[in-house]
């Protein structure tokens, strides 16, 4: 179990690393939102929220959006940032693939340490979003952290990495 959360804080400080190091070559996509109106399944849909610096505000509330049976917390994001007409900018590729930017908050905006980062039912994945298999039922949940998660509860291990190195995603950084 151990292990699990430090590959989960890894992850958080893996897309912190690479949300700060990217080029603009990196960030390739921007998305904007279309408006949905079907109701979803509760058996077969997810809970979708976005919350704000700290987690203090709230800039989505909790959605409800339909989910496939390989839909991941990348795509099921994507489709709860569209219902609510939120604009938002992904980096990376693969599996890499994280979102920089919600409605015009983008990674750095509050600080080198700052970012978005994502739960599943209010726990830090020990994967990247574009990974994560979500199940009916799931919350995800987008949260920003000024602080290198320390400011959003994320497992103490983001923000007391040190000189580590560790390969996430593919991605190999030295926190």
């Amino acid at each position: 179990m151990e292990n699990k959360s430090l590959v989960a804080v890894a992850a958080a400080a893996a897309y912190l690393f690479l949300s700060q190091n990217s080029s603009e070559l990196f960030r390739s996509s921007t998305h904007t939102s279309s408006t949905d109106t079907r109701v979803a399944d509760p058996s077969q849909s997810i809970i979708f929220e976005v919350l704000g610096p700290g987690g203090k505000t709230v800039v989505a509330p909790p959605t409800q959006v339909p989910i496939g049976t390989n839909t991941n917390a990348l795509s099921a994001s994507s489709d709860g940032l569209k219902a609510n007409k939120l604009a938002f900018q992904t980096g990376g590729s693969g599996a890499g693939t994280y979102i920089t930017s919600i409605g015009g908050l983008a990674q750095q905006d509050n600080g080198p340490l700052s970012g978005w980062l994502y739960k599943v039912n209010n726990t830090f994945p020990d994967e990247g979003p574009s990974v994560y298999k979500v199940k009916p039922g799931d919350l995800i949940t987008w949260i920003y952290t000024n602080n290198l998660g320390k400011d959003v509860g994320a497992p103490s291990a983001i923000s007391n990495a040190g000189n580590r190195k560790a390969s996430i995603n593919n991605f190999n950084f030295q926190a």
